[in-house]
């Protein structure tokens, strides 16, 4: 027998989709890291193209690498530092700093070493740029593009005369450079909005493959509501992508009639055991909640119900990691609400497993996920979930009564009086976390990479669509009509009463 290593894969380039990564991010931000790492453990080349502006696109990765999060042989490009069309922007001349308009701010952009390269416009209040402006060398406007709602990163662009332009396919061009000369490029798009459009303008990508992160619909509780806009532009031209990978069953199944004909899988994230073992005690009546701090979370809820809670049970508590948006909003709750000695705004931490470890039980509120990852980083712990029972992954991952609760009536009350069942009976919770611990084996680490790995390896569905055109075209080509048709075509005038024809004859050959 031999020990030696087995070879690293070279006959697929996974090139992964995304914004920007972050030192402190949520479920998401972990789930890129993790499937990127995944690949480069298994594969030679791995590249993650992040499309959105971000002074830190540099450091950041090397963080992550020497945290452990990212793999060492992840290569990390962006396209403000990277492509060809921003190296040959202009520096913008000082006066269009000045733009006339009320309430708004305008500042020059730059990267590490080099000059500036756009104005970033900002409306007095918001917390992003709403607006872009890039410039040539000669100090003219060159091009404008918009951001999002609640957003930085740009969606759509217009010239200077205020014709539109297409951003994406700006974008799709530099990443077609940075994958052309790849074996097989696997393209993954891994968040909606501005990554799909990219994803389904590229022309270089052997595969192509969106990876679906939250709900699809504009009201999560009912399916009537239609497809919230962000993922409209991909599910509109599903036909061009040769797999969308869904978390959970239940979203998959209501895919298939959403979005017919399109390739659905689905991936349910792992039940992770801990690396190492947390070797802490349960807190008699600590609750516990990991989560951004923004409204779709509904961490209010959480904080409403300790009012009930700590009625019913003096001495319990809440603590609450994450941070975003919604802190200083929450911290006055907390003050109106006379909870300042119950529940704590924790903020950001990397030892949020040990937090869920030393709990009673921990809480997911969220209007919406697409799976809720929280919950079986909790449940591996041993420690039980009280959910609210929303579109998706709560119910994939709870078995009710068994090993969490899940809360059907979607108030602070309901989830009130859920936790206080809990804290009111130890011995109950206790059981409920040994009968969590279940989910390990239930979502095995194995089943999740192989899963992946096949998402990689499959066949192009597309290429396979050409090839069978391009055989077609050929057969066509060969037949006995086709070629009176083309001879037609040959003898008619190249000037004359009846234009049409050849071209006519030339389009039916093609």
């Amino acid at each position: 027998m031999t020990d030696a290593p087995t070879p690293l894969r070279t006959d697929e380039t996974p090139c992964l989709l995304f914004p920007e990564l972050l030192e402190r991010g949520g479920g998401l931000q972990k789930a890129v890291q993790e499937r990127a790492s995944l690949y480069a453990r298994q594969w030679q080349e791995v590249r993650l193209l992040t499309t959105g502006f971000s002074r830190d696109w540099y450091r950041v990765p090397v963080a992550l690498k020497e945290r452990g999060s990212l793999h060492s042989r992840v290569r990390v490009r962006n396209f403000f530092a990277h492509s060809d069309w921003v190296s040959r922007l202009g520096v913008p001349p000082e006066e269009a700093q000045q733009t006339g308009e009320s309430g708004v701010v305008s500042r020059p952009q730059r990267l590490r070493g080099r000059e500036p390269f756009r104005l970033a416009d900002t409306r007095d209040g918001q917390r992003f740029p709403f607006r872009y402006r890039y410039f040539g060398t000669d100090g003219r406007l060159l091009l404008t593009t918009w951001s999002g709602p609640e957003s930085k990163f740009e969606q759509r662009a217009e010239g200077p005369d205020g014709s539109p332009v297409d951003w994406h396919a700006i974008v799709a061009e530099w990443v077609d450079a940075e994958i052309g000369d790849q074996p097989r490029p696997v393209l993954f798009s891994l968040q909606r909005g501005f990554n799909d459009p990219v994803l389904l303008a590229s022309t270089r990508a052997y595969r192509k493959v969106a990876s679906l992160h939250n709900c699809h619909y504009v009201d999560p509780e009912d399916r009537l509501s239609g497809t919230r806009p962000s993922f409209r532009t991909l599910f509109t031209q599903a036909s061009k992508v040769d797999t969308i990978v869904c978390l959970t069953e239940q979203q998959r199944g209501e895919l298939r009639r959403d979005v017919p004909g399109a390739h659905l899988v689905s991936i349910p994230y792992p039940g992770r055991r801990p690396a190492v073992a947390e070797d802490v005690e349960k807190e008699p009546g600590l609750v516990v909640l990991v989560g951004q701090l923004i409204d779709r979370k509904r961490v209010d809820h959480a904080v409403r119900a300790m009012v009930d809670v700590v009625a019913a049970v003096p001495g319990a508590r809440l603590e609450v990691y994450g941070e975003g948006p919604a802190h200083e909003s929450l911290q006055r709750l907390v003050a109106e609400l006379g909870l300042t000695e119950v529940v704590s705004l924790m903020g950001y931490s990397t030892e949020v497993g040990r937090a869920q470890a030393r709990a009673c039980c921990t809480l997911m509120t969220s209007t919406f996920e697409g799976f809720a990852r929280v919950i079986n980083e909790s449940m591996v712990r041993g420690t039980p979930v009280v959910s609210y029972d929303v579109r998706y992954g709560p119910r994939d991952l709870i078995r009710h009564e068994v090993d969490g609760l899940l809360v059907e009536d979607h108030r602070p009350e309901a989830l009130a009086a859920a936790v206080v069942g809990l804290l009111r009976e130890p011995e109950r919770a206790a059981a409920m976390g040994r009968r969590a611990l279940e989910v390990a084996d239930r979502f095995p680490v194995e089943d999740f990479e192989r899963a992946w790995t096949a998402v990689l390896t499959d066949p192009a569905r597309r290429a396979g669509l050409r090839a069978r055109a391009s055989d077609l075209r050929v057969r066509a080509r060969r037949s006995p009509t086709v070629r009176r048709l083309r001879r037609l075509g040959s003898a008619l005038p190249r000037r004359g009463a009846r234009p049409g024809r050849r071209a006519a004859a030339r389009a039916c050959v093609r």
